[in-house]
This record gives C-alpha cells, sequence and structure tokens, in this order.
C-alpha cells in the first residue's frame, strides 16, 4: 500500500509546502529556467518529488509550464524509465569516478527529452574530489543539461557548488499543511475518520509528510474499515490514558513494569519513533513548566518528576532517539534508556 508512494504530488499544485509552490511556479515560468537546481531541507518534505515534477515540467510534450500527465515523457518519469532523467544516490556513488563518468555521458544529447535532468539525491555524500568534478560541470553544463541536487545536510554542500544553483528551502511542514497532505490522502482511500485523528496525526508527524502518512496508513492497518478516532490514533501512539502507566512505572524505579507496558504497546502496534517524540516533547514541556516558564498543557503525571530527574529522562530518551535508525529491533534503544534510569542512584528523588 505505502501512501506514500502511492500519493506521491504529480504536480507543482498538489505539493503541500505552500512557499515551494510558489518558488517553482515562478521560477519555471521563466522562458529558461535554471540549469541547476539545490533542495533542500529534513527528510519526508518532498524534494525528490518535486525534483521528478520539475523534470516532467521541462520535457512535458504540452510545453505549458505544468506537466500534462499524459504525454509519454510525463508517463516515463512518473514510472521511473525515462533514459533521459537519472537520479543518482550520492550516498552510494560518491567518488570522482562516477562523477567523470556522468560528465562524459551528459555529453550526449537526449535520447528523446528536450533536456537531460540529473537528479542527484544526499549530494552532500560526495567527496571532495567529486564535488570538484561536478563544479566544472556546473561552470559550464550543455545546454540539454539541468542537475537538480537535492540534500538535508546543507553545511556540507561546498559554497563554490551552491552559489552555481537556485537554491530552494524545504522548512519543515506546518500542521495546516500537514492536514492538506493527509486530507489528499483520506479523500482518496475513502478513509473514514474524524477530524480529532487528523490533528493528533498531523501534531506527531514531526513536520514530515512521509511521517505522517505513515502513521496514518498505519492507523489504517490497524483499525481496518472502522472509524478512525483521536481516541485510537493515541492507543496506536501510546499516548492513551493507559500510557501514564510507564511514567508511573518510572517514577517507582520499576523496569519490569516499564519493560511490559513497552513490550505490551508494541505488539500493539505502538510506533516506537512517535512515541518517543511525544513523550519527549511531554517532559520537555513538563521541564519548562518546573521554572516556570508554560508552554503547553502539563501532565499531572509527569510533574511529579524533580527536575534532575526530568533532564535525565530527557537525556537517555533522546539517545535512544538517536539510535533507533540503526537498531535491530526497534524497542531496544528505548528498552536500555528505562533500564538504565531504573537502576541510577544518582538521580534525586
Amino acid at each position: 500500500m505505502v501512501f506514500y508512494r502511492k500519493y506521491r504530488p504529480q504536480k507543482i499544485s498538489e505539493l503541500d509546502s505552500e512557499p515551494v509552490r510558489v518558488s517553482l511556479a515562478n521560477i519555471l515560468s521563466a522562458k529558461e529556467p535554471p540549469h541547476a537546481l539545490l533542495f533542500t531541507g529534513p527528510k519526508g518534505l518532498g524534494k525528490t518529488s518535486a525534483a521528478r515534477i520539475v523534470a516532467k515540467i521541462v520535457n512535458c510534450s504540452a510545453k505549458q509550464n505544468k506537466p500534462c500527465n499524459k504525454c509519454g515523457q510525463c508517463v516515463s518519469i512518473t514510472n521511473g524509465t525515462n533514459l533521459d532523467i537519472l537520479e543518482i544516490d550520492a550516498a552510494s556513488n560518491r567518488g570522482i569516478e562516477e562523477i567523470r563518468d556522468l560528465r562524459e555521458k551528459i555529453k550526449l544529447a537526449p535520447s528523446a527529452a528536450r533536456k537531460k535532468v540529473y537528479i542527484i539525491d544526499e549530494v552532500h555524500m560526495l567527496t571532495p574530489e567529486a564535488f570538484n568534478a561536478l563544479l566544472k560541470t556546473l561552470e559550464e553544463p550543455p545546454s540539454h543539461a539541468m542537475f537538480i541536487l537535492c540534500t538535508t545536510e546543507v553545511h556540507k554542500v561546498p559554497k563554490t557548488i551552491a552559489s552555481r544553483c537556485f537554491h530552494i528551502v524545504f522548512k519543515n511542514a506546518t500542521g495546516q499543511e500537514l492536514e492538506r497532505s493527509l486530507k489528499r490522502i483520506i479523500s482518496m482511500e475513502k478513509i473514514n475518520m474524524d477530524q480529532e485523528a487528523l490533528a493528533i496525526i498531523a501534531k506527531n508527524a514531526d513536520g514530515s509528510f512521509r511521517d505522517g502518512a505513515k502513521i496514518l496508513e498505519q492507523a489504517v492497518l490497524a483499525v481496518g474499515r472502522k472509524k478512525i478516532t483521536g481516541e485510537r490514533i493515541l492507543a496506536l501512539l501510546g499516548s492513551s490514558k493507559n500510557g501514564l502507566e510507564i511514567f508511573e512505572a518510572l517514577k517507582e524505579k520499576n523496569a519490569g513494569r516499564a519493560l511490559n507496558w513497552l513490550n505490551e504497546a508494541v505488539a500493539g502496534g505502538l510506533n516506537i519513533k512517535s512515541w518517543l517524540e511525544e513523550t519527549l516533547a511531554v517532559l520537555h514541556t513538563v521541564l519548562l513548566f518546573k521554572y516556570d516558564i508554560k508552554e503547553g498543557e502539563v501532565n499531572d503525571e509527569v510533574l511529579q518528576f524533580t527536575q534532575e530527574e526530568l533532564k535525565k529522562l530527557i537525556m537517555l530518551f533522546s539517545k535512544a532517539h538517536q539510535e533507533l535508525r540503526l537498531a535491530v529491533i526497534a524497542q531496544l534503544p528505548v528498552e536500555l534508556a528505562i533500564i538504565e534510569y531504573c537502576m541510577e542512584e544518582g538521580v534525586p528523588a
């Protein structure tokens, strides 16, 4: 199913970030678009989708500054079969030899399209030598070529490269943008969902369209044809009233009880990443409250922790969040954080 892939935006108007829609529309309305674009921002915001839309616009047979999504060029780009649109993962093609090969091949005219478009994902992963080779191509590109460089770490892209590109920043999605994105999927899939559930998903998507679609998909798989309510989403994320049990267990330093809650929640479909992020947000709010900074609703159960206990939990859970990506067992970093906290004697009660 994979909603995020199934409902990738196919034209500028479907991009959910308003600033990106406006910037791209202005750029591509010019008589001759830039030969190099740099898309930067966190993961899951549609950088690659936007790059493919640009590739379709500059090659669409309709020539209307928007893809018709019907001609041979548009259809083949959507399907990933267009020989003149090359997507390169810099993480696995980061050396100078790969870029030299690109420089040689780019001299050849497109086989069918008007422009050859090179979409280089995670471009910051290129070696210094590869960047130098790429720079020479960006300085004197053939008229039939276009580059779209995408990265989540713009600070690692040399200024000499960035200065030769038109830069578009993809910022974390707002709640309104996330709801717009989710509503498109909900409508197409005919999902029965209330507004509270939609708002909760948007809040827990961490500013990422991809993460929002993943949470929605997990909810559909867990609930089936039943109506998706706010309470069901909270239960899926481990945030229902029963979720307070883990705070009680942590306050008691009862590792067994906390681990038992976690394992049962995971077995019931808990999204570890989303739960961790929400838990950290709760701990953060209460910690600020302890210092007379009121920035949201305070959880009474968490309010019982001291400043030192809150700081320790935030540090341990933040470390667990960083380790999630490489974890063989998804909940293992969280389990280790729970055990370390409950065994810690240095935290004042």
